[in-house]
């Protein structure tokens, strides 16, 4: 279905640029990048419709090409993050069942004769394991039709846009703000497979960029920029992937004249919510409303979302986070579900702590966790901050009662981050322990 999609946005586009390779200044028409893909099929014609084919690119025109020889064969791709080590690649093609990878320019095959489904099209891997395998989610291609639909719906998206990729193609986000308004309807791409914050800066200009999802990390570190450049003709500046605090929304507003837009979704459920005019973001006050086509509740705090892009059965998906609407119909995160402490006879919830904490300004993030040990449960917290512990406590005073506040800190100016934006929770964790002796 994705490769007939494609066959139709090819005959609109042929000539056109879709794709712009900016580390190496080389350009790409529909008609090239549709060559390439053909050329990869070659080398899969051998494979039953359904396999499972991992493949380990970085942002590029090879990754475009091969992803769409997959869609045209009926193969269920399985993309890799580029920032893995070849024999980790193998150890997940292997775990996940696929019948090859695609690695380094070659083509391996594997010893796998099960795990094939006709109607996958697609497999994203997600933060985490379970059952000590790679998270996956196995999608249809009209879950990622779906997604892709709404997201271009909502935010907007148009056929001559040009969209500056600085995430990886193969993640959730990337997916459904890249790969999906590229197959759709030709918007453009300008990607590299490595660069550094100046020169998305200099792409945006140069490449006439007018939309740029991201995550927090890097709308920081442009936020913090030096000089007076500026991003035209950027218009529509999209952070996920992590909570953006306000202060980096306020830092990029006042350096570069344009509003940050929040986006909140998942792997299983595709884009959920999205803040339309940049001002639930800029107040810190949302994630903004319900995409076209998703259909939220949340109850008690749980965040159920609903609609066809939601690649579970019955379309259903509860999320791992805390969320309630407030008076102006937006969703408001409150950190991720988890258990309770209890702390001298009262019961206080780390979602509520790490709210706290966020709000507190010039807090960037903050996480926290329930310790147990054999005296009594605790509160462990990580900030994300350059100013003083004492700071921090004498702001967090105003929102919280000093029996709620946690027993170990760990303040530190940056957070270890994951390739894909997210905190790496478990290296923080081990770093707060330490700290806490």
């Amino acid at each position: 279905m994705l490769g007939m999609r494609w066959e139709k946005t090819l005959n609109r586009n042929k000539r056109r640029v879709v794709l712009i390779e900016a580390d190496h200044n080389i350009i790409w028409t529909a008609q090239a990048l549709n060559d390439k893909a053909d050329e990869f099929l070659e080398i899969l014609r051998s494979q039953r419709r359904g396999a499972k084919i991992a493949f380990c690119l970085p942002n590029g025109a090879l990754w475009v090409a091969f992803f769409l020889s997959l869609q045209k064969l009926g193969l269920a791709a399985v993309p890799l993050d580029a920032s893995l080590p070849d024999q980790a690649c193998l150890e997940i093609a292997q775990k996940l069942r696929c019948k090859a990878l695609f690695l380094r320019g070659k083509f391996h095959l594997l010893d796998n004769v099960r795990g094939n489904n006709q109607a996958i099209c697609c497999i994203k891997i997600t933060s985490g394991t379970s059952a000590g395998l790679p998270k996956t989610v196995p999608c249809r291609a009209e879950h990622l039709i779906a997604d892709g639909s709404n997201i271009i719906r909502t935010m907007g998206i148009r056929p001559n846009d040009c969209n500056l990729a600085a995430i990886p193609f193969g993640h959730s986000y990337g997916l459904g703000n890249f790969i999906l308004p590229l197959i759709l309807q030709g918007t453009s791409l300008v990607c590299a497979g490595r660069f550094v914050p100046r020169q998305l800066i200099d792409w945006i200009g140069l490449y006439r960029v007018t939309v740029f999802p991201s995550v927090p990390a890097i709308f920081r570190v442009l936020a913090s920029m030096p000089g007076n450049s500026r991003l035209s003709p950027l218009r529509l500046a999209i952070s996920a992937g992590a909570p953006l605090t306000a202060d980096v929304a306020k830092a990029f507003f006042e350096r570069y004249h344009l509003k940050i837009h929040n986006f909140y979704g998942s792997s299983e459920t595709g884009g959920i919510c999205y803040d339309r005019r940049g001002d639930a973001t800029l107040g810190g006050r949302s994630v903004g409303k319900p995409l076209a086509g998703v259909t939220v509740t949340a109850n008690r705090g749980i965040i159920q979302v609903k609609g066809a892009a939601v690649a579970t059965r019955g379309g259903r998906w509860c999320m791992p986070d805390r969320g309630e609407w407030n008076d102006k119909g937006e969703m408001v995160l409150l950190g991720r579900r988890g258990r309770e402490v209890n702390i001298g006879g009262k019961k206080v919830h780390p979602s509520e702590v790490e709210q706290a904490l966020r709000a507190v300004p010039g807090v960037m993030d903050a996480v926290v966790w329930v310790a147990s040990n054999s005296e009594r449960p605790c509160l462990l917290a990580a900030v994300e901050t350059r100013l003083s512990l004492a700071k921090v406590q004498k702001f967090l005073s105003i929102r919280l009662p000093e029996w709620k506040f946690p027993k170990h800190y760990l303040v530190t100016t940056e957070f270890p981050r994951t390739v894909r934006g997210k905190v790496d929770r478990a290296s923080l964790l081990e770093a707060v322990r330490t700290a806490s002796g």
